[in-house]
């Protein structure tokens, strides 16, 4: 019976912990609150940091180190995630008002991003924003209408309307959180059975 708070605690504290910080990811990022990423990502990283010592605070006699990193590794994946999964909120109707300027951006090495060319297209828009759009490919002609999706706070780039949808999936951070409460179950049940942890 003395396991049974750890074992509870293995699955709550990375089930607790990525429910906790999707909710703030989401919220933080999508309200008009207009909170900073700086102290929006500040706060989801102290909540990592809480998640962790809750994890280690179940393993007196030293835990799984595997399980530790999936933690990490989940919890950033749910930030990620979170993040993705989050629409432009407004919509406006723009008109294309001169020629695109193009730009080059080369690569810089091997593992880099590959060379490209940006458009950037002047645009008048009800509101006033934006008052650009830049795309890896011309979107029209001076004259042209076009429906521009933004985020009200601009924390996120524009984007075509059309394109305004949420790529967000939790099966990732799912996976690696499940993984990180199967490990630290195991290290549990093992403990006291040999000299150290298994992992």
């Amino acid at each position: 019976m003395r396991k049974t708070l750890p074992y509870a605690g293995s699955v709550l504290v990375p089930a607790g912990a990525g429910v906790l910080l999707h909710l703030w990811a989401g919220w933080s990022m999508h309200s008009p609150v207009r909170l900073p990423t700086a102290l929006a990502l500040l706060a989801g990283l102290a909540l990592t940091g809480v998640a962790l010592l809750a994890h280690n605070a179940l393993f007196r006699e030293g835990g799984s180190v595997i399980a530790a990193v999936l933690l990490v590794a989940g919890l950033g994946s749910v930030w990620v995630e979170a993040r993705d999964s989050r629409i432009r909120a407004e919509v406006a109707a723009c008109v294309i008002t001169g020629k695109a300027r193009a730009t080059y951006h080369p690569t810089f090495g091997e593992g880099a991003p590959g060379e490209k060319w940006l458009y950037h297209h002047p645009l008048d828009c009800d509101g006033d924003y934006p008052t650009e759009f830049t795309a890896e490919k011309r979107i029209g002609d001076a004259g042209k209408k076009v429906d521009i999706a933004y985020d009200p706070a601009r924390r996120m780039d524009p984007v075509l309307a059309e394109d305004n949808v949420s790529h967000g999936s939790l099966v990732v951070p799912s996976i690696l959180l499940a993984l990180c409460a199967a490990l630290s179950a195991t290290a549990i049940g093992t403990e006291g059975r040999d000299s150290g942890p298994m992992w």
